[in-house]
């Protein structure tokens, strides 16, 4: 039972840090493609990763704090 709990706890880690990355990604990409130069692609890959490190940083303290789990059935039981 435990087992199943760390699963389910590394997969909602997962979706709020790859939300959030997501996130970046997008806004990246839609920087990148309004002014295409290597600059900018510089500036969207560090986009990208920063989106990551904060997705990571934010979504353990939510396992620590409530649990990712819980945390994810409150914000689908909003809607």
């Amino acid at each position: 039972m435990k087992a199943t709990k760390i699963i389910l706890e590394i997969i909602g880690w997962c979706q709020i840090a790859f939300g959030t990355t997501l996130l970046f990604a997008l806004i990246a990409a839609a920087l990148y493609f309004a002014y295409t130069s290597n600059t900018t692609a510089i500036i969207a890959i560090a986009l990208i990763i920063a989106g990551f490190i904060v997705g990571v940083i934010w979504a353990t303290r939510i396992w620590i704090k409530h649990g990712t789990i819980e945390w994810l059935s409150r914000i689908r039981r909003i809607k």
